[in-house]
């Protein structure tokens, strides 16, 4: 029920114009794989609680993305502080990490032959 309580939540959060960082932070949570898999990940825990969009402006929400290794940050501003911040985290729990900006893609999928 939680996490389908959060899909409800980014779905609506994403779709607003400012986003709103509490709302699409909240929305970003997890339940069901995160907590199994966060003590796999030496640092995260620390990160996913402490890099909150209160603390980093710019920061919207931040997970683990799928089974990991990889983090996902969304951010409007401030990416260089944030990944600094992150990879700083890591680094004091020995996990050497590399961070990279990506832009949306606005097309969507796309077919080509």
């Amino acid at each position: 029920v939680f996490n389908m309580q959060r899909i409800a939540i980014l779905t609506h959060a994403l779709g607003q114009s400012p986003p709103d960082p509490e709302l699409i932070y909240s929305g970003m949570q997890d339940a069901i794989h995160q907590p199994y898999r966060r003590d796999l990940i030496p640092g995260l825990t620390d990160i996913l609680h402490s890099v909150k969009p209160k603390t980093h402006p710019g920061l919207l929400g931040i997970c683990l993305s799928g089974a990991g290794p990889t983090i996902l940050a969304l951010a409007t501003n401030n990416f260089d502080h944030i990944a600094g911040e992150i990879i700083k985290k890591f680094s004091e729990a020995n996990v050497q990490c590399k961070w990279k900006l990506l832009e949306p893609a606005h097309e969507g999928a796309m077919v080509t032959k």
